[in-house]
């Protein structure tokens, strides 16, 4: 007997699912968007340019009352500066990354604009350069719940097997982004056994004829 696989999508609140209708069962994909966090701090790249002589200890000094220290330290690299003499000189550039909340940016943009001047009007060969390269999360991504994609899926399977006059039934496998669970091993999940909260589940459940 020919079998004809019914798919279809349900737009949630916890996930995006689908779903393909068998002949003695449903499978069912869910997917939980809780991972995303709302940016809250933005992101200063800072640049300072010194001569062969100078130290990571000299710049910091150079940055101090910016908030900027050692743990801000991204990277180094040299380049030829070419300022109208004959020969060109060779300079180091020192890059900081700095964040600051999304409420601060102005102050921060001041702070490093002072500092900019003043290491200008100093005349000791450093030169500050920033800007601002994005914006980013300081909380960590909320972990995806297992319990709450078991019951997305399971509310998926049931919509798709009652537009076939069938009902749902037990669980006979599911399958993760992270970890492959067998049907032997489901009740050990189910209760807690197994630590691994994915943010995607394939579940096929059994159908049952009303």
């Amino acid at each position: 007997m020919r079998k004809l696989p019914l798919i279809a999508a349900f737009f949630l609140p916890l996930s995006l699912a689908f779903g393909q209708v068998g002949s003695n069962s449903i499978t069912v994909t869910a997917s939980s968007n809780n991972g995303s966090s709302q940016p809250d701090q933005a992101v200063f790249s800072v640049q300072v340019t010194t001569g062969l002589d100078s130290s990571l200890d000299d710049v910091i000094a150079a940055l101090q009352g910016s908030g900027i220290t050692a743990a801000n330290f991204q990277g180094l690299n040299s380049f030829l500066n070419y300022t109208g003499a004959a020969e060109p000189t060779q300079s180091l550039n020192w890059s900081f990354q700095l964040t600051t909340p999304l409420a601060k940016v102005k102050d921060t943009i001041t702070t490093l604009s002072s500092l900019q001047a003043k290491i200008a009007a100093q005349n000791n060969g450093l030169a500050l350069s920033f800007s601002i390269q994005g914006t980013q999360s300081s909380g960590q991504p909320a972990a995806c719940s297992l319990t709450g994609l078991l019951a997305s899926a399971q509310t998926q399977a049931q919509n798709l097997a009652a537009g076939a006059g069938l009902s749902v039934g037990n669980i006979l496998a599911m399958s993760s982004s992270t970890a492959g669970v067998s049907a032997v091993g489901i009740a050990g999940v189910l209760l807690g056994a197994s630590t691994a909260s994915p943010c995607i589940v394939t579940v096929k459940f059994a159908l049952l004829r009303d």
